[in-house]
């Protein structure tokens, strides 16, 4: 019986940390007045980070935030040309990105737009290297894995309609080392170092 018990409080635990960790990273994105965008961050986990950044990506806000439970940020679009930017936060397990256009009536949100993308999940066991990574748009992948003078020893394209990516790579027949797999989405770059 007092095992059961211990079970259960095992359970109980489980869903109660994983139901917190699902609420983490919350972020709202309003329009304050024609020109001003206000950005909420809650529950914000230590080296989560908030960017703004225009239609070709270059980077025109970048903070890097420390463990709290409150993060505002307000963004004036006075100052910037007419066009599509871009508010997304990062952190360890994903990128949630919300599109904002500003012309010249003011800006708006492009709601039907906001999107997560999924950081891949790596794990080794001895020479083993299990790879996982869940797809949020159905675009290209590719996969790469480069040893540390950065030469291609894989390279796999996979298909669009193929939401959850899933692999086993055999890393047994090579020297023991430091490895980088990058992951090649449609906008996407996400690299990985592994040691063998």
């Amino acid at each position: 019986m007092k095992r059961v018990m211990n079970l259960c409080l095992l359970v109980a635990c489980t869903v109660l940390l994983s139901t917190t960790a699902k609420a983490s990273d919350v972020m709202s994105v309003k329009i304050e007045n024609s020109s001003t965008l206000n950005v909420s961050l809650s529950n914000i986990s230590k080296g989560q980070k908030l960017y703004l950044k225009n239609y070709s990506g270059k980077v025109l806000f970048d903070i890097t935030l420390d463990a709290m439970p409150l993060y505002r940020k307000y963004f004036d679009f006075n100052t910037v040309k007419d066009g599509i930017y871009f508010v997304e936060t990062e952190t360890e397990f994903d990128v949630k990105v919300t599109p904002v256009v500003k012309n010249e009536k003011g800006i708006a949100l492009i709601n039907q737009s906001v999107i997560t993308v999924f950081k891949p999940k790596v794990l080794v066991e001895n020479s083993l290297v299990r790879v996982m990574l869940t797809r949020s748009e159905k675009s290209p992948l590719h996969v790469s894995i480069y040893d540390r003078e950065g030469v291609m020893l894989f390279r796999e394209n996979v298909e669009e309609g193929t939401t959850i990516f899933e692999r086993a790579y055999n890393f047994s027949g090579v020297p023991s080392g430091k490895y980088l797999i990058r992951f090649d989405l449609r906008d996407r770059k996400f690299v990985k170092e592994i040691s063998i």
